[in-house]
């Protein structure tokens, strides 16, 4: 269990276990998360129906169930699922491989990058990067602008 910041307690959440999400195409699912993004496809129990498993790190964090294309009332919406992501350039070489058009923005004031881009049904994925993980592009302009105090502070003590 997680610390809550807060209260000083332990939370009952501590992370994102799984996404369970409805498709009547698995194999397009796969060809995406699998193929394009390098999820790992892995064990799921025979639920007397197809589906998919996708793993992060040994855990199962996305679930497919093939249904017809008429979805059930009940599915309700996702805006969006995020993940923790790692080589911002590597990740956005691979995007642009596969023709996946993506958006990406700083988050100010934190060592944060995040990165959007959209599954075959719509669903928004996001992406973020921290600290070295980030565009080479920020980490170069925050050196530059390090590298500029740093001779200032030591211009002023001669």
């Amino acid at each position: 269990m997680a610390l809550d910041m807060k209260t000083g307690k332990l939370a009952d959440i501590a992370s994102l276990d799984h996404v369970n999400i409805l498709t009547p195409d698995v194999n397009q699912c796969r060809n995406f998360y699998v193929d394009v993004l390098g999820f790992e496809e892995g064990f799921r129990p025979d639920f007397g129906f197809p589906g998919l498993w996708l793993y992060l790190e040994g855990a199962p964090v996305l679930h497919f169930i093939q249904t017809d294309e008429s979805l059930p009332e009940n599915s309700g919406t996702i805006d969006h699922i995020a993940f923790r992501a790692h080589n911002f350039e590597k990740f956005t070489a691979r995007l642009t491989l596969n023709g996946i058009k993506y958006e990406d923005r700083e988050i100010p004031g934190m060592d944060l990058h995040q990165l959007f881009c959209f599954d075959p049904h719509g669903i928004k994925v996001e992406f973020n990067f921290e600290g070295q993980d980030r565009p080479w592009k920020t980490l170069e302009k925050e050196h530059k602008a390090f590298s500029k105090r740093t001779k200032k502070k030591k211009g002023k003590k001669s």
